[in-house]
């Protein structure tokens, strides 16, 4: 599969209208006084980091039949203070609802996704030392 992103610079600070291969349009950057108009891009890399981690855990715990309602996901990445500034640290924290969820189920879950199945996480930890927490809240 080959995924496709097209950015044109609109002339403002770093501002971009950027659309993504699937349609979906969105402007991305800082304008001159750096004010956010969209999401920065490595606040992009915590999100495709949030989601494909995300996307996994939920097709595991459905494998693994447990009763998750929902889950909220919250990545926190440090980066280096001197170019390139790559991320440096990603914590990812989890947490889900539900009834009678197995935390031993849940940390099998998360340590295969670390270990094998999220392709972000997988780009990421090339700079970063990865971790993860979660909590569950039983509803």
């Amino acid at each position: 599969m080959t995924h496709r992103a097209a950015l044109t610079w609109t002339g403002e600070g770093f501002t971009f209208d950027a659309t993504t291969g699937g349609g979906i349009s969105l402007r991305v950057g800082v304008d001159e006084a750096e004010n956010p108009v969209g999401p920065r891009a490595k606040e992009l890399v915590c999100l495709g980091l949030g989601a494909c981690a995300g996307s996994n855990l939920i097709t595991l715990m459905k494998k693994m039949r447990q009763q998750v309602e929902r889950i909220e996901i919250e990545v926190e990445a440090e980066q280096a203070e001197r170019d390139p500034m790559v991320f440096t640290h990603v914590l990812t924290r989890y947490r889900l609802y539900g009834r009678n969820i197995d935390p031993a189920k849940v940390t099998k879950a998360l340590n295969y996704i670390e270990e094998k199945y999220c392709g972000v996480l997988h780009m990421v930890n090339k700079t970063a030392v990865t971790e993860y927490a979660f909590e569950i809240v039983e509803v």
